[in-house]
């Protein structure tokens, strides 16, 4: 018995398709891991130049507080590298493990947690200061509230001609005269 040929181009297409979809999917994902790489590098060599710039800055004395705090923080961040690096080369593997990447991470963490909410707790404090301190202001000043912004009083005239236009009759509006008179 010998097939059908529509049945035969009916399974050979979309196996073709399906192997043209995954060659495209694993080319574009080769892609995009090459251009990843390469926009770390150039981002590394960047973050490499400011450091340069500021470590040449603080030699010659001139630089500024900003460049100060980054070539401190990376000789201590350098420091703590190299420590872990000699305390990984001891003979005792407990001293990694007390010591490790894991616990690093989770004194990270819980750095980051803290100084988040030290941050909102501060701007709460400010948010709630400048609200009082205005709202004594204008307690002080005896001062009364304004009628709103320009989207406030065209509502308000909206309003007001919605009620006048209700207010009429049906002959009232014809002949130009209201429910009232």
């Amino acid at each position: 018995m010998v097939p059908c040929p529509l049945l035969l181009k009916l399974t050979i297409a979309p196996g073709c398709v399906g192997v043209l979809a995954v060659f495209s999917i694993g080319d574009m994902v080769v892609y995009n891991r090459r251009k990843r790489a390469i926009y770390f590098e150039d981002q590394e060599l960047e973050q490499a130049k400011i450091l340069s710039l500021a470590r040449n800055s603080v030699t010659e004395g001139r630089a500024s507080p900003a460049q100060v705090a980054l070539v401190e923080g990376i000789a201590e961040e350098e420091a703590l590298m190299e420590k872990k690096r000699a305390e990984r080369k001891a003979p005792s593997k407990l001293l990694w493990w007390m010591h490790g990447e894991w616990n690093e991470e989770k004194a990270l963490k819980e750095q980051r947690t803290l100084a988040v909410n030290d941050f909102k707790a501060k701007e709460a404090e400010a948010a709630m200061g400048s609200v009082t301190q205005a709202v004594q202001e204008a307690r002080m000043n005896g001062s009364q509230p304004t009628a709103g912004g320009p989207l406030d009083q065209e509502a308000a005239k909206a309003i007001q001609a919605v009620e006048n236009t209700a207010n009429r009759s049906f002959w009232g509006s014809i002949m130009g005269g209201s429910k009232k008179q």
